[in-house]
């Protein structure tokens, strides 16, 4: 899945979330700096795990370390496996400060980065060895072959705009419903 198509998918996935807790009762969060720390650690966690491919949005970013690190590491295999955000979930719960915004960063990466491996499980290729190291060759993906799709290809472009864009808008207005900015 492209970058945008990432992204896109991500704020999709996250905002649906965050409209669904509000359904039940949970309250939004309201500070400037949390939804900052949010946005920003869900948006990074979402493209990182492309900085095994120093072609991707992010290895440009970072050129240097991506072709290092696209040296010793398959693209869709360390990077995708379940196993890194479970270990960043698991080191922001017992070894940071409880309640603080890096905290928060580090979950917020780390639901990134699943969010980035959904998108990929959309594609015809999959994640093999998402769930290493308990399977570590069987390959996931979430839709049957029929309705996967290739990177770059039409059908993802289609998905773009005609389903993540429109998705994104109505939850934005949901959102902003939500915190009384429209009526």
């Amino acid at each position: 899945m492209t970058a945008k198509g990432h992204v896109l998918l991500s704020s999709s996935l996250t905002l649906g979330g965050v409209l669904i807790a509000n359904h039940l009762g949970y309250s939004l969060p309201s500070s400037p700096m949390v939804l900052l720390t949010l946005g920003v650690g869900i948006m990074f966690g979402t493209l990182l795990p492309d900085i095994d491919e120093d072609n991707s949005y992010i290895g440009q970013k970072f050129k240097m370390f991506s072709v290092v690190f696209s040296a010793f590491v398959k693209h869709r295999t360390f990077t995708h496996y379940l196993l890194l955000p479970l270990v960043l979930f698991t080191f922001a719960f017992f070894m940071m400060e409880q309640s603080s915004l890096s905290q928060l960063l580090i979950y917020a990466i780390a639901f990134g980065m699943i969010n980035h491996d959904i998108g990929d499980m959309l594609t015809n290729g999959g994640i093999k060895g998402f769930f290493f190291p308990l399977f570590p060759n069987t390959r996931i993906a979430i839709l049957p072959s029929f309705l996967r799709f290739d990177t770059f290809s039409l059908v993802e472009h289609f998905f773009i705009i005609f389903f993540l864009i429109p998705i994104n808008s109505y939850f934005v207005f949901l959102l902003l419903k939500a915190y009384g900015v429209v009526a």
